[in-house]
């Protein structure tokens, strides 16, 4: 496991850094790196396009990498394999040209639905969303074409603690489905989806299976064939290559009926202002010069994976199994998907004390300044959240490169995070609060906090910054419960939030789930309610924020949506 690790010079260069999130990003090791520097320094050329050596040489391994990935996922030949720039590219391709196969009434396009798992990423869901309303919207200005097919998208979902009944998916589909789109491994559950039974089911009814395989190609052995899937998408960022590289692979059936998503250069036989030939697969869907340098960084990242597979399952088996035995004995957590016993190395849970939520977002500022990366939120699942009622989960991804130490400091610090949560909610249910130690009434507190940027003055360090942020909290000017809709709510801040604007009193009432957002928004509202409307429109709040101290303790993300609180602010 160490010499593994040592492969990463990221962790070298962040000895301090836990990183939990592979799920997002997966480090780099020495040999891509190596292959993208030698590509850069050595032998940069373009592909496909000049019969010179060093252009021809730089073509054959770039073509040799598609070889490579055609073997890794076993498909039956390179041409079945296509280059974009991530998976999310790859499905919109796949989903625009099966938009036109519908419309051109293809055979291998039957049926008006599409299933679509609730748990799939944003990125396997927003496509087929989109070619349905194409060909909706198609169907309703040609009135006279009742030979457009009425699409609809279904989902079928988890029970409400994260497990698949896979039989309501073998029973979703019916010979009214045009295609199933599926993850093969959930990036918000970690579940490993029966894709070669799901495959077959929908090919009984001569239907196609499309798979996201984002999240399985760095952990378990893939192979098309077998699944059966009609296509299979993957990037290779998640596969310990660069970034800005993808793919999708497609059966000849497929590939040979979906038109080119994208025209220009490399992708053409002839042109002329007459007439043009584009050329077969793979290269009608690569138009441009593309990510050469990533491709060869992606093909070193291949041959990674192929030589460290055993250690990478093994490894991960022995970390994950560990992770779930420490938090099994934290009576707090609440692991989603549990009884889907087939997972890589990921979970999601949700943090609870006697029945109410702790605010994750509200733990992972105890996590982050431990130096522990990992990530709160939906994960790109917002239906899937939905779905479970929640607003979002705190998710451990692993990899090979992680070490039974780096779970036991995650384990410990999740331990304070949630004991100091626990106090302050107890402190907050009797009205009282500590201040420098000194247990105070809640009017004291009030007296200290009021006015509430007074306070920020005086304080030095992150703990006392924060701490005196979730003290602020009490001070917000409380948005109701059934007032929390849609039409208050803030979109794109890190976690959900709802800002109303009371005429009657030319003031603003706000809430949040988590008690560090409440309290940096009681801090903006106290400022906002004390200015008319026109001196709010003048005002800059996010200069104050920094001016009191508090912006450079936040992150980034925290920073882009409070910008957006702002925004209604000063409207």
């Amino acid at each position: 496991m160490h010499d593994f690790r040592q492969e990463f010079p990221f962790f070298n260069n962040h000895p301090e850094c836990i990183y939990l999130d592979s799920a997002a990003t997966t480090h780099k090791p020495q040999c891509v790196i190596d292959a993208i520097t030698h590509a850069q320094e050595i032998s940069n050329a373009n592909v496909h396009r000049s019969s010179y050596h060093l252009a021809a040489t730089v073509t054959e391994q770039y073509e040799l990498v598609r070889t490579r990935l055609a073997q890794l996922i076993h498909a039956p030949a390179s041409q079945n394999i296509f280059w974009t720039k991530g998976a999310t590219e790859a499905l919109n391709l796949i989903a625009y040209g099966l938009g036109e196969l519908c419309l051109a009434q293809h055979p291998l396009w039957q049926g008006n639905e599409i299933i679509v798992l609730t748990s799939e990423h944003h990125a396997n869901i927003l496509p087929w969303q989109q070619l349905v309303q194409r060909i909706n919207q198609i169907r309703l200005k040609t009135t006279q074409d009742k030979s457009i097919k009425k699409l609809r998208v279904t989902t079928v979902s988890p029970d409400m603690q994260g497990n698949y009944q896979y039989d309501d998916v073998y029973d979703a589909i019916t010979d009214d489905t045009a295609l199933i789109a599926v993850a093969h491994v959930s990036n918000a559950l970690g579940c490993i989806h029966p894709i070669d039974l799901i495959s077959r089911k929908a090919h009984q009814h001569k239907a196609l299976c499309i798979v996201d395989g984002t999240q399985a190609l760095a952990h378990i052995s893939v192979d098309v064939q077998t699944l059966g899937c009609d296509a299979y998408v993957g990037s290779s960022h998640k596969m310990f290559g660069p970034t800005g590289v993808g793919f999708g692979y497609g059966t000849y059936e497929l590939l040979n009926a979906l038109p080119p998503y994208q025209v220009g250069g490399e992708m053409i036989e002839y042109v002329s202002f007459s007439a043009s030939r584009f050329q077969s697969f793979p290269y009608k869907f690569e138009a441009g010069t593309p990510n050469i340098h990533g491709v060869l960084g992606f093909g070193a990242a291949i041959d990674f994976i192929e030589t460290h597979r055993d250690e990478i399952q093994t490894t991960e088996n022995q970390l994950f199994n560990y992770l779930l035995m420490q938090l099994s004995q934290i009576t707090q957590v609440r692991i989603l998907g549990q009884d889907n016993t087939h997972k890589i190395s990921l979970c999601s849970m949700v943090l609870t004390h006697q029945h109410k939520p702790l605010s994750h977002y509200d733990v992972l500022r105890w996590l982050d300044n431990a130096n522990i990366a990992l990530r709160v939120g939906h994960h790109c699942a917002m239906p899937l959240m939905q779905h479970l009622q929640l607003d979002g989960t705190l998710r451990v991804s692993l990899s090979a490169y992680n070490t039974m130490s780096d779970i036991d400091r995650f384990i410990a610090t999740l331990k304070d995070a949630i004991q100091h949560l626990i106090v302050e909610n107890h402190a907050d249910s009797i009205h009282a609060d500590s201040i420098d130690g000194v247990i105070v009434s809640e009017h004291d507190v009030k007296s200290v906090l009021l006015p509430l940027a007074r306070q920020f003055g005086v304080l030095q360090g992150y703990e006392n910054i924060f701490r005196q942020i979730m003290l602020s909290s009490k001070a917000l000017p409380q948005l109701s419960a059934d007032e929390q809709i849609e039409s208050y709510h803030v979109a794109g801040c890190e976690v959900d939030v709802w800002v109303k604007y009371v005429s009657q009193s030319d003031s603003f009432e706000a809430f949040a789930n988590s008690k560090i957002i409440r309290g940096l928004l009681a801090i903006l509202l106290e400022k906002a309610n004390a200015l008319s409307h026109q001196q709010r429109a003048q005002f800059d709040f996010a200069q104050y924020l920094t001016e009191l101290g508090i912006t450079h303790h936040l992150s980034q993300s925290r920073v882009n949506g409070l910008s957006r609180v702002i925004a209604q602010l000063s409207a």
